[in-house]
């Protein structure tokens, strides 16, 4: 009788069980995947067009230049020539409508020729550019002051400037402040100067104290000038090659919180403050005019020069013309 009275009671219970159910037993259905969030695109400035094809006067012009190349061994001169000529090849090809460039086996000589260029001496300077651009770390400025003073140099001519790294230098004779700081500077160390300012008190200099950890940049990709749009002023912007990448995020990995100067063509351009490790993506900004920045910008894409590169001969439309020189 207690056997029978127990499953009585386990069916009850069974039966109370099933009412409660559904007539026909559906599982919850599982959520639908939230949509994975899309990652930010990077910030865009409008880039700098190039100047219409017309230069002084409105017209084009047709360059002829012959190039020496040296400061490279004789037996290192054939493998520099053969990285040279792609180099000129890049920067000839954003210089003229069209172009043409000459170089024998073995000699110590490039003939190039651009057909249709709107500034000649703009585009030989170009042409023979190194296009070498250097991130180096900085001392503070106190630092450097104290060298300037030991090399006997009067700090009177040391103008006040905001920037906790940079000196700017009232120098009548900046060759002669520069050779003074030759004898104080340790192993390493380096003096870099941005081109010379326009101001009241005459010759002024930005001038930073190097110390001897940087790297020079020997790959970049997609170089091109832009105009920031919150202070509408140019820059170049650019991504380094993975190799560089590599050396950068060193660089900016051991200065965190300390400051990098950016240097092109051995021209100051700014130092900024490391915030975090930074891999590939890096610019150039600084005091220039959108020229200067595409000019900047066809160099980095170009290369820079694995030798040096001086004009000989020099024709402007078929006739013979002084070289011009560099502009400061």
């Amino acid at each position: 009788m207690l056997k029978v009275a127990a499953l009585i009671a386990i069916l009850a219970g069974a039966l109370a069980w099933a009412s409660g159910l559904p007539e026909v037993y559906e599982p919850e259905a599982k959520p639908e995947p939230r949509p994975e969030p899309k990652p930010a695109e990077p910030e865009e400035f409008p880039r700098v067009e190039k100047p219409g094809a017309v230069g002084p006067g409105g017209e084009l012009h047709d360059v002829r230049v012959v190039l020496y190349i040296g400061g490279v061994a004789p037996s290192d001169k054939d493998t520099a020539t053969a990285k040279l000529l792609p180099t000129l090849e890049r920067r000839a090809a954003g210089l003229a409508k069209r172009h043409n460039i000459q170089h024998g086996e073995g000699e110590s000589r490039i003939t190039v020729e651009l057909f249709g260029t709107p500034d000649p001496a703009r585009a030989l300077q170009i042409l023979i550019a190194p296009g070498l651009l250097e991130f180096q770390a900085v001392a503070e400025a106190a630092d450097f002051e104290q060298v300037i003073a030991a090399a006997g140099w009067s700090t009177a001519k040391l103008l006040p400037y905001e920037h906790r790294n940079v000196v700017l230098v009232a120098a009548d004779d900046k060759d002669g402040l520069a050779e003074a700081l030759r004898g104080e500077l340790k192993p390493g160390d380096r003096v870099l100067w941005t081109r010379r300012l326009d101001a009241d008190e005459g010759e002024v200099y930005k001038a930073a104290l190097a110390t001897g950890d940087g790297m020079a940049v020997t790959g970049v990709i997609d170089a091109v000038a832009v105009v920031d749009a919150a202070t509408g002023e140019p820059s170049v912007n650019f991504d380094l090659s993975d190799r560089d990448g590599v050396i950068f995020s060193g660089l900016t990995a051991r200065h965190l919180g300390e400051a990098l100067a950016v240097v092109f063509d051995d021209e100051l351009f700014y130092t900024a403050r490391v915030k975090e490790q930074t891999f590939k993506r890096a610019a150039v900004v600084g005091e220039m005019d959108e020229q200067r920045a595409l000019d900047i910008a066809l160099l980095l894409s170009s290369g820079s020069l694995p030798a040096t590169l001086t004009p000989v001969e020099y024709y402007v439309d078929g006739e013979s013309r002084p070289i011009p020189k560099p502009s400061k």
